[in-house]
């Protein structure tokens, strides 16, 4: 009966240990180092798929209009990551690139618009927009946040 319980007590413990291990994250081991804040980066492909899968759900597009789509994604994701690669601390200033990324962006916006229907179109510039407010607004939380811990800093230090 010990050995029974003693046999049952390290196949309990062995699969509880082998429950806790955990699988190293699939981007060479440098979750939260980077852009992305944690998330795990993306190829341009995945990328272009999720965005794909996210305006059929939200524009319900048809099988015509959904490989011209994921087309046009694949070209801007493809872009954007060669942008970045170019992109090196000092080597553009942040203004240069952000112009260059509207103008990416109008040139794919006019593409979109070309597949899209009118109705479709109008709701994705809608969509994009309200995203983008969120964005900022998110943005300007966490500059608030930022600096009233500044603040709580210097008034424990004066204390």
């Amino acid at each position: 009966m010990k050995k029974m319980l003693f046999l049952l007590t390290v196949a309990t413990l062995s699969f509880a240990s082998a429950q806790a291990q955990t699988t190293p994250p699939a981007n060479g081991g440098y979750q939260g180092q980077g852009r992305g804040m944690g998330r795990e980066q993306r190829t341009p492909e995945q990328r272009a798929d999720m965005q794909t899968q996210r305006l059929t759900n939200q524009l319900s597009l048809t099988a015509d209009q959904q490989p011209k789509v994921r087309a046009i994604f694949l070209a801007q994701a493809n872009e954007v990551d060669a942008a970045r690669a170019q992109m090196t601390p000092g080597s553009m200033d942040r203004d240069a690139m952000r112009q260059k990324m509207q103008e990416g962006r109008a040139r794919y916006d006019e593409q979109l618009k070309a597949v899209l229907t009118p109705e479709q179109f109008t709701k994705y510039q809608t969509q994009r927009e309200d995203r983008m407010e969120r964005m900022g607004e998110m943005k300007d939380a966490r500059k608030e946040g930022k600096a009233k811990a500044k603040k709580d800093k210097v008034k424990v230090k004066a204390s």
